[in-house]
């Protein structure tokens, strides 16, 4: 697509120069030649991106800059700077300039810097697209919770949508659905408009993890070949959820309390300080008290996080919320899988009612998964279930990483058998049925799973999606 943008500068050759350049690389381009120019075309003509010249006479840059942001503040501008300070420079930031560049012949920078602002705004369009199918997908009052628990839980969390600034902790056992939660409280918040970036703290490498989070300069490290936004700048006016981020090294958790703090970040190998407008959400199943007496968690991390803390209920203390939720992950299945399941059982029911579920909410969907795809017919039973789930609970997840969990039937652990019918089947059928039994394996950890399968979790996510 054509974006469109506003170039102020008042030196007409520079303009010219610059307008001719840009609509050669496919922007749209209206001019002004100053400032107060710049505010009568903006009545007219709502640009994607303002270019900006830092010096002008009369309305300086930085004055133009300041009134835009109070009456636009998700205009992209780029200030263009030859003769200012430094100091200028890092006010534009601080009033809410996407970048600064200095003018050049060849306008490289200001292409570059002109890529990533595009970039960002086809990242801003995609949410603003998803988001409504999101805002439905996660609406309060679609949640199953019949449970007291659930009631209880969801009173808490209807309260706490209100206010979008509040730090949420959320805590509770491996699978009971704290990401999910997080969602449903960024998609009923007044934020719900704006980016939820996920950080999943264990996959990130941690000497990547600085970069990932907060971006880096042109040149900051090898292979930095151009300034990147990290994942809390691109989540501006939404939210940013950490999973896991009991798993978060000490030197990266000293360097997320300053932002946590300060509401600011500096990028890798940059000097100038970006004030963020984020809400941040943090998920964890360790126990962080006991994580900071060990000392393996800060104790002012923690508190910082520690605003709200909402604890998911278990699965297992949500008996009444059993049934619906197989029924509604069993639909999910039959779609994704196109397969011709369409109802639960009687004896089906009876299996998941008695069954303790000590993987939660992500047990549940992976049995239904697995379920639906060994079925033949329109109806799921519970003989569509893998045998030790019938004999009430099965063995904890305290496998090594190098090890998947032991069959059902306790054969090879390492041996996954999947009957194939020629001519009714595809290779694709072949990859689900492998993904799911690996997954249930590895009680619903999609890392290990990945690991086993020897793809990355990435990975595993693109290929259970398509």
């Amino acid at each position: 697509m054509a974006w469109q943008l506003l170039l102020v500068e008042d030196e007409a050759s520079v303009r010219e120069a610059f307008a001719l350049r840009l609509t050669g690389q496919g922007y749209l381009v209206q001019t002004a030649a100053s400032g107060e120019d710049a505010f009568t075309l903006l009545r007219s003509f709502e640009p994607d991106i303002l270019v900006l010249d830092l010096v002008m006479p009369n309305l300086s840059g930085l004055d133009v800059l300041a009134r835009v942001k109070q009456t636009t503040p998700e205009l992209l501008v780029i200030v263009l700077t030859a003769r200012g300070t430094v100091k200028d420079a890092v006010e534009a930031m601080r009033l809410g300039a996407f970048d600064f560049v200095a003018k050049s012949i060849d306008m490289d920078d200001l292409h570059h810097t002109l890529n990533r602002a595009t970039d960002l705004l086809t990242l801003r369009r995609q949410v603003q697209l998803h988001s409504g199918q999101d805002a439905k997908r996660y609406a309060i009052d679609r949640l199953i919770a019949n449970s007291p628990a659930m009631q209880t839980f969801m009173q808490q969390v209807r309260e706490l949508v209100k206010s979008d600034r509040v730090t949420v902790l959320l805590q509770g056992e491996t699978g009971t659905g704290k990401q999910y939660m997080g969602r449903v409280i960024h998609f009923n918040s007044p934020r719900a408009d704006r980016p939820c970036m996920e950080v999943d703290c264990p996959s990130i490498p941690r000497e990547l993890f600085e970069s990932e989070l907060f971006g880096h300069e042109k040149g900051s490290f090898t292979g930095a070949a151009g300034r990147k936004c990290g994942l809390i700048e691109l989540a501006e006016g939404g939210t940013v959820f950490f999973d896991e981020i009991g798993d978060l090294p000490l030197p990266l958790q000293a360097k997320l309390l300053r932002v946590l703090e300060e509401r600011t970040l500096r990028r890798v190998g940059g000097s100038a300080t970006i004030p963020v407008d984020v809400r941040f959400m943090a998920a964890t199943n360790r126990d962080l008290k006991e994580a900071v007496t060990k000392g393996e968690f800060r104790e002012d991390l923690y508190y910082r996080l520690n605003v709200v803390t909402l604890t998911v209920p278990p699965l297992r203390e949500r008996g009444d919320e059993i049934i619906p939720l197989a029924e509604q992950f069993l639909i999910r299945s039959a779609v994704a899988l196109k397969k011709p399941v369409r109802t639960l059982g009687e004896s089906a029911m009876n299996l998941l009612r008695q069954y303790h579920f000590p993987g939660n909410i992500r047990e549940l969907s992976n049995l239904m998964e697995r379920a639906v795809l060994f079925c033949q017919g329109p109806t799921l039973e519970a003989a569509n279930f893998p045998s030790d789930v019938h004999g009430g609970n099965r063995p904890s997840a305290t496998a090594s990483p190098q090890h998947p969990i032991p069959a059902p039937d306790g054969s090879d652990p390492t041996a996954v058998q999947i009957s194939f019918r020629v001519g009714e089947q595809s290779l694709n059928d072949l990859d689900d049925r492998i993904i799911a039994e690996v997954l249930w394996r590895s009680d619903g950890n999609k890392t290990l799973a990945a690991k086993h399968l020897g793809i990355t979790r990435w990975m595993l996510d693109r290929r259970r999606k398509s």
